[in-house]
């Protein structure tokens, strides 16, 4: 029937070479064709265009391809539509007539097929492995031309040719995987037919010309032995294999790569029948690429149709009767996401949250986060963090600055509000957040907290000041009033004795009404605020000092906790207060050098300080004197200060 076969071609191949999948840029040189798991690598939109033509007499050109892709989180979508996918077959038919000129009318058979459409996914388990499927979409048209008789009258015929044209319809469908081992090699394995659903079938005599589909697999690698200069294989199991390199130079955010590949398919001759290469120029926009492919056998050869119907067509992009070819491909990216350049590793609460110290996280962090960058260059982040029932608002800790790809750790800080008044303990939620740009976080993290009452104290001697400080205003207004009512007194003494003598009528006045108890809470240390000790009219040695101290710092006298830190967890707090008298005037208020402790101010000047019993509550001289003897014994005699079992603590 059939005696020969003319190869005129329309047919398109992914020219884009074999390049590396791990190469951000080239992602979107990999098209489905050689990237069954469809492994993408941009962030949000991909746009690729491809033109071309094929060195045929004439030379023709077309639109090869358009595709589109998306990237939903771990997901990847891409749509790819081939109007340049397809080839056309003329097969001389052995039928023919004798005309009455003697000439021969020859008829023929046309075979068409065409890949219309591609769909992809893919699904990111981490940065490392990827696994995707891919769905085409090909027609394949038989037209095979006979003659019909046709009556003339009633007893002549003529003979008139007539097409017989069947269509049929596929979907081939193949799923695969891509791995990074690590930094320099990179695996993919992908399955070849995996299965295809028809639409429409045929005769069987056209039957035997459709698309053959031998199932087998891909096998990719890809190996980068230095920098970004990378060896790529594909091997089929269908006996077909590319073998070559691809290489990339970068400066700023842009690359330009060459990538060269050999070619071997047992249906073509030579054993290496091809040759492709690539060269290209991509940012993080956009990208340019030309392309092409050599043959290394004649291509203009007419073919026997017994050839073609013994081996058939398994590949529109790759047969033995493609044409060399060159074609021009256009890349977009488009990233309307913010791009993540840090995230958490891990996060570490240093400590739980005392209210009371309200300046104590302002100064020092109260969590550590673990972090990495993930940016190749180097970036500055605002850390922030926001404590449920703490803060209406993220609190930014100061900015850090990262290497490319470095971890550091990165201190957190926070303000807490002076009206915070919960009594009991809660634990709350920490939300944390890593900013790079703009007012959408690169990453968060959350973490438990404990929240303690704004009465709790976790036992520092240092950290009483905090409760010292707490509401000045309130003891400023107490020891204003006892000082109004002994105006008259203060007005007749030297006025280098006033911070003596305001002290000792604010205590007296204090010791009145107040009475010493012990810790009412047994299983926390429970501290209360000045303007608490004074309405309760009692409270145990942290409370007395703590509201002393406040009435005395809040009419300018300075003030400092003496920690009697003792054995066995057994330990005792009382002041000292300056009188800002000078050891010489010493005499002025006592002839025992005992009772007082001299201490240099800012300016190196010596003063004089009295140690004060709050608890003694008799009278202002008796607290004094008791205070005097506790501090001369445990500091001075028995070497406390030196030794670090006293220590004096400076409320401002």
């Amino acid at each position: 029937m059939f005696c020969s076969i003319n190869s005129w071609a329309q047919n398109s191949f992914s020219l884009n070479g074999l390049w590396n999948l791990s190469q951000k840029g080239t992602t979107l040189q990999n098209t489905m064709d050689g990237n069954v798991s469809n492994h993408l690598l941009f962030k949000d939109w991909g746009f690729a265009f491809s033109f071309g033509g094929e060195f045929s007499k004439p030379l023709t050109s077309n639109i090869y391809s358009l595709s589109l892709s998306k990237r939903f989180g771990k997901s990847t979508l891409t749509a790819r539509y081939t109007p340049g996918f397809k080839k056309e077959f003329i097969f001389s038919n052995s039928n023919g007539i004798v005309l009455e000129d003697s000439s021969f009318q020859q008829l023929n058979s046309k075979f068409t097929y065409k890949e219309l459409l591609g769909l992809g996914y893919a699904f990111s388990f981490s940065n490392d492995f990827s696994l995707g499927f891919s769905f085409r979409y090909f027609s394949q048209e038989f037209n095979n031309q006979t003659f019909k008789p046709v009556s003339f009258g009633d007893t002549l015929f003529i003979l008139e040719p007539e097409s017989f044209i069947e269509s049929s319809n596929f979907w081939k469908g193949d799923i695969g995987f891509n791995y990074s081992i690590d930094d320099f090699l990179t695996l993919s394995v992908a399955s070849l037919n995996l299965f295809s659903i028809n639409e429409q079938n045929i005769s069987d005599e056209n039957l035997q010309y459709k698309i053959r589909a031998d199932k087998g697999a891909l096998f990719r690698a890809s190996y980068k032995p230095f920098g970004q200069t990378s060896i790529n294989l594909l091997y089929e199991t269908t006996n077909a294999f590319q073998f070559g390199f691809s290489s990339l130079a970068s400066f700023d955010n842009a690359h330009i790569g060459l990538c060269i590949a050999a070619q071997h398919d047992k249906l073509q001759t030579p054993y290496i029948n091809g040759l492709t290469g690539s060269i290209l120029f991509s940012n993080d926009l956009w990208g340019i690429s030309l392309s092409g492919i050599k043959y290394f056998n004649n291509r203009d050869k007419v073919y026997p149709f017994s050839e073609f119907k013994a081996q058939g067509i398994q590949n529109l992009i790759n047969n033995k009767y493609s044409l060399d070819k060159a074609f021009l491909t256009i890349t977009l990216t488009l990233n309307t996401i913010q791009e993540k350049l840090v995230r958490f590793l891990s996060v570490d609460i240093n400590k739980d949250i005392y209210p009371a110290f309200y300046e104590a996280y302002v100064d020092t962090p109260f969590a550590l986060g673990k972090i990495i960058s993930l940016s190749d260059k180097t970036i500055q982040v605002r850390p922030s963090s926001k404590i449920e029932g703490i803060n209406s608002d993220f609190t930014q800790s100061p900015i850090v600055t990262i290497q490319p790809k470095d971890t550091v750790l990165v201190p957190f800080y926070t303000i807490i509000s002076d009206s915070y008044d919960k009594q009991k303990a809660e634990i709350a939620q920490v939300s944390f957040a890593l900013t790079i740009s703009g007012e959408e976080p690169d990453d968060f993290n959350q973490a438990p907290i404990l929240i303690n009452g704004v009465n709790s104290w976790d036992g520092k001697v240092s950290n009483l000041k905090y409760f010292i400080k707490k509401d000045l205003g309130y003891s400023m207004g107490f020891s204003k009033n006892v000082l109004s009512k002994k105006k008259i007194l203060l007005d007749t003494i030297l006025y280098s004795l006033s911070p003596f003598y305001k002290a000792k009528y604010i205590f007296e006045d204090f010791a009145k009404e107040i009475t010493y108890t012990s810790d009412p809470r047994a299983t926390t240390e429970y501290v209360q605020f000045p303007n608490e000790t004074i309405k309760l009219r009692g409270g145990d040695c942290d409370d007395l000092s703590v509201c002393y101290s406040s009435l005395l710092e809040s009419v300018g006298i300075e003030t400092a906790l003496v920690d009697y830190k003792g054995g066995n967890n057994i330990r005792h707090v009382n002041i000292l207060f300056n009188t800002n008298l000078t050891p010489d005037d010493a005499k002025l208020i006592t002839e025992n050098d005992s009772k007082y402790f001299v201490r240099k101010d800012e300016n190196g000047t010596d003063e004089i300080w009295i140690p004060i019993e709050t608890t003694e509550l008799t009278n202002f001289d008796a607290a004094w004197e008791t205070g005097a003897e506790k501090f001369y014994t445990e500091a001075i005699e028995h070497l406390g200060l030196a030794k670090g079992v006293v220590e004096i603590i400076d409320v401002y």
